[in-house]
């Protein structure tokens, strides 16, 4: 019985903490890295509980918009007003402001609903610098 407990707390402690990084890469300006950290660990996303469902949509939403990356921004922010639109306190008023305003940038309203079209650009490949970096 203690062996099967053990593992489940170090696989949520993993998943855990590599989600800290993707976060703490987000905060800190580091975009792709914090899209390839949550990509990383996208199989694990049906695991994690509402709440950080939620926040994991929200933040690698945010992390693909400023990457350039629409197609990838819009199907994760859309997920992420999906989460707030079914329970409203979900986001703290600063991550639905992030969350209100990206979708703005998009050229989408509060009420609308994503539309991906041809207009927008292909996902960015790999890469360890958003795309203006190089410049």
């Amino acid at each position: 019985m203690r062996a099967p407990l053990l593992g489940l707390c170090l696989l949520l402690s993993a998943c855990g903490g590599s989600l800290s990084r993707a976060q703490h890469a987000f905060d800190e300006g580091r975009h792709a890295d914090a899209v390839d950290e949550y990509r990383a660990h996208e199989a694990e996303f049906d695991e994690l509980g509402p709440r950080a469902q939620a926040r994991y949509s929200l933040y690698r939403g945010l992390s693909h918009f400023a990457c350039g990356d629409l197609r990838a921004a819009s199907f994760w922010l859309a997920r992420a007003r999906d989460a707030s639109a079914r329970d409203p306190g979900v986001f703290d008023v600063r991550e639905q402001g992030r969350l209100d305003a990206a979708w703005r940038s998009m050229g989408l309203m509060p009420g609308e609903s994503a539309r991906v079209t041809s207009g927008l650009p292909a996902a960015v490949p790999g890469h360890s610098e958003p795309p203006h970096a190089s410049r």
